[in-house]
């Protein structure tokens, strides 16, 4: 399977963040779309129904620890990897728990975000 077969949903409520992943992701993975919060990334999760969403922990509203137990209803095949600057155990077991496929911690670069989307990516359509 190609990468570029891949979609990839980007929800992160900083636009410099969502700005730097889609600039890394979109080379080789297909960007279906970008939310600034989990009800708009919920949304768009149902509109393009991707393959894999990178879901920010803290966003107003609605956190991302939050909106993924609806996200993983929905679309249970739907690979999700946690983007955080926070690792404290409780929010990284909670996650766990909830059926995430990995974290990306910040700050990421870049080669570390392709390698974990990568590896997410390879456990895809098997």
């Amino acid at each position: 399977m190609d990468s570029k077969d891949i979609s990839i949903l980007i929800v992160d409520d900083n636009e410099a963040t969502r700005e730097v992943l889609r600039l890394i992701l979109s080379e080789d993975y297909e960007v279906v779309g970008e939310a600034a919060d989990g009800i708009a990334g919920l949304e768009l999760a149902v509109q393009f129904k991707p393959n894999i969403i990178l879901l920010d922990v803290v966003m107003p509203k609605i956190s991302g620890l939050e909106i993924l137990p609806r996200i993983k209803e929905v679309l249970p095949e739907v690979k999700i990897l946690m983007v955080t600057a926070n690792k404290d155990q409780e929010t990284v077991s909670e996650a766990v728990k909830a059926g995430i496929a990995g974290f990306i911690v910040k700050p990421f670069n870049a080669q570390r975000v392709l390698d974990t989307v990568a590896g997410v990516a390879v456990r895809i359509h098997k």
